[in-house]
């Protein structure tokens, strides 16, 4: 058995995504597409009064970089035990909140997004 990274199981040079990150990232869905996100990222003003279902229907691109940022958010110690899930969730939202901000309407990511949190790998 090797150990590679931390994200990963590795078992006879076959990767696999830890149980932990499975279990967050099929959340993370869970509350995207069932309208909760707001409720479980510690900071419902974000996407408060946003219908980002609706809006977002039909663009899969912009819903394509928030799951990048939660991705690319995660962090997982050596046995891929998930360290921040609610904080890639709330970094999601963000990008959300941005993308479905109403016309004339001032919103500012912050922190602002890094180069490698919108990366798509």
């Amino acid at each position: 058995m090797q150990t590679l990274c931390v994200s990963l199981n590795v078992t006879n040079d076959t990767m696999k995504l830890s149980d932990d990150f499975k279990h967050c990232l099929r959340h993370f869905v869970y509350y995207y597409t069932n309208g909760t996100l707001p409720y479980v990222i510690g900071d419902e003003s974000i996407l408060m009064d946003i219908d980002y279902r609706e809006m977002l229907k039909t663009e899969a691109s912009l819903v394509e970089q928030a799951f990048a940022i939660y991705a690319n958010n995660i962090e997982m110690d050596n046995q891929g035990k998930v360290l921040n899930d609610t904080h890639a969730m709330k970094r999601a939202a963000q990008w959300i909140r941005l993308v479905c901000r109403n016309e004339g309407e001032n919103y500012e990511v912050k922190p602002e997004f890094e180069d490698w949190e919108t990366y798509l790998h």
